[in-house]
């Protein structure tokens, strides 16, 4: 069987245009969404940055802002200590955080960016447990989002800014 001039000029041209098409000359790729484990990497990534020198990370955990959190944060000693909380959401753009000291007198809500990228750094005395809260999502409209955090011991030369986040700074 043999093929004709113009069958085969069709055949030709349909492999051109697959090649075309192939090498971007064909619709933009669809962009993709918001992914859990893109927004955990992202928020673990940003606690990294701007650790100081000699401080060491004492306690580390996440979780998705559907069940919320609710921790107990030992800091006991000498050294102060820095909360660092990073939150993820295509959701919502931001969450309330309450820290609250054990036997202390009383509590204080911080507000947390859902914005990739950003971090809120919190410094604190050492002395008994602080416990950390955020409200679980509400059953009906679970935000997509997560929440990285971490506790680390400082240097007390390197703690900068506000020293009590709990007790407030002046100004």
């Amino acid at each position: 069987m043999r093929i004709r001039h113009p069958l085969a000029l069709v055949l030709a041209l349909a492999a051109a245009s697959a090649l075309v098409t192939g090498c971007g000359g064909g619709a933009a790729p669809e962009p993709q969404g918001w992914e859990p484990d893109d927004a955990l990497q992202r928020a673990d990534e940003t606690l990294g940055k701007d650790v100081a020198a000699g401080a060491r990370v004492t306690m580390r955990g996440t979780g998705f802002l559907k069940a919320g959190m609710e921790k107990t944060l030992e800091t006991g000693g000498e050294r102060p200590y820095r909360f660092d909380i990073a939150c993820d959401s295509e959701e919502s753009s931001r969450v309330t955080l309450v820290l609250s000291r054990e036997g202390g007198s009383g509590d204080r809500s911080f507000d947390v960016s859902c914005t990739a990228g950003e971090v809120t750094r919190l410094n604190l005395p050492a002395g008994s447990a602080l416990n950390a809260h955020i409200d679980p999502a509400l059953e009906d409209s679970p935000p997509a989002g997560v929440v990285s955090w971490q506790l680390l011991t400082l240097d007390p030369a390197t703690v900068h800014g506000c020293p009590d986040a709990l007790a407030g700074c002046p100004g």
